[in-house]
């Protein structure tokens, strides 16, 4: 299990404008799992973790975005009521961590974020893959692609690659982190 995030940047830092609109959204040839590397990069999840935040937009909508995958929630609240029952639920990374492993299923896990939640992974040494999409769009201001970090983290370049709108994918595992 490797514990992977893909996410679309603009060229000034910026995952999601002022209102939370992600970055990708922005682009006018952006299609939702389509297009940007995304296929290639979920084709073997068997899981979703997000922060409570990513989560709760999708309780009680009309479509269950992550029909057959596990799904797993970095919280301290209890979920509502509406939420599936069987999302797992933690309050530290490493208490879910330890849970997804108990999980035991096959594939990957797509972090989906936010920020917060990729960084809390990260500073616990449980992010494997961090797959960056920069986008010819500047936001101006918006949410950055990390919080301020207290420690540091050099990156491995796995691969990289363009797209024909001018973006550009670049997917590093993590090294060490800085001294």
């Amino acid at each position: 299990m490797r514990i992977k995030t893909h996410m679309g940047t603009g060229v000034d830092g910026f995952i999601a404008s002022a209102d939370g609109r992600p970055t990708l959204l922005s682009m006018p040839n952006f299609a939702s799992g389509e297009s940007h590397g995304h296929p290639e990069f979920i084709a073997d999840w068997s899981a979703v973790v997000m922060g409570r935040n990513t989560f709760l937009p999708a309780v009680g909508g009309s479509h269950w975005p992550w029909p057959g995958l596990r799904v797993f929630v970095l919280t301290s609240q209890p979920l509502p009521d509406a939420a599936r029952a069987d999302v797992v639920t933690a309050a530290k990374p490493d208490e879910l961590l330890e849970l997804m492993r108990e999980a035991d299923f096959a594939g990957d896990v797509h972090l989906v974020g936010g920020q917060r939640t990729i960084d809390a992974f990260r500073s616990i040494g449980a992010l494997d893959v961090l797959g960056v999409v920069t986008l010819p769009i500047l936001l101006g201001n918006g949410t950055p692609l990390t919080p301020p970090v207290g420690n540091g983290q050099y990156l491995r370049l796995e691969s990289t690659r363009t797209f024909s709108d001018g973006a550009v994918e670049h997917i590093h595992t993590l090294a060490a982190p800085v001294d």
